[in-house]
């Protein structure tokens, strides 16, 4: 199995475009609103994503659940302005389709994480970023999504240059303020 995810991420860097991982990142660097959408066993890759983006960016909206009417009230907002993420592998969700394409329809920069350029996403995208996701046993295999999710949140804090800086120390002296992480020396005293 490691050696399959590791023979994946070696496709993914071979056959994603970095023209659109480029313009990938800089289309979400300046978006107003940056929406993630994806359903199923994608969603755990939206919730990685937005969580990193929510603490760097201020309006980040992750779409997960697949009710329509929820869907579209979640996106009813977008506009040229914004960035959509749309996150779908094999069998491809009608829910990430619809939503990418009412995207599209309102102007919105359109990026898909999928596995391939025969995926219904990326007739719908700006950019694609192919990563692949093959089906090893009976879960998916999300390893090189996850690396190419990393890559798209160091690449826009490099982007962002030393805006996140700034944010990221506030953060630190809110996490030592409130004591949210264990400190390490704590653990060793113990012993």
């Amino acid at each position: 199995m490691l050696n399959q995810d590791i023979e994946k991420i070696r496709k993914t860097m071979d056959e994603t475009s970095n023209e659109d991982f480029i313009n990938s990142v800089k289309a979400i660097s300046k978006a107003r609103t940056i929406y993630i959408f994806a359903v199923r066993s994608s969603a755990a890759l939206a919730s990685f994503l937005g969580y990193y983006y929510s603490l760097i960016f201020k309006n980040v909206k992750v779409i997960s659940n697949y009710g329509e009417t929820e869907i579209y009230e979640q996106l009813f907002r977008i506009s040229e302005e914004d960035v959509i993420i749309g996150i779908s592998f094999p069998r491809y969700s009608n829910a990430a389709v619809k939503a990418m394409s009412f995207a599209q329809r309102r102007g919105a920069k359109v990026i898909a994480l999928t596995d391939s350029t025969a995926s219904p996403l990326c007739e719908l995208s700006d950019y694609v970023l192919i990563t692949k996701s093959d089906m090893a046993s009976i879960v998916d295999s999300l390893v090189a999504p996850l690396s190419m999710i990393n890559a798209l949140i160091v690449a826009t804090v490099i982007e962002l240059d030393g805006e996140v800086e700034e944010t990221f120390s506030k953060l630190e002296s809110i996490w030592q303020e409130y004591d949210v992480y264990r400190n390490n020396r704590e653990d060793e005293s113990v012993e």
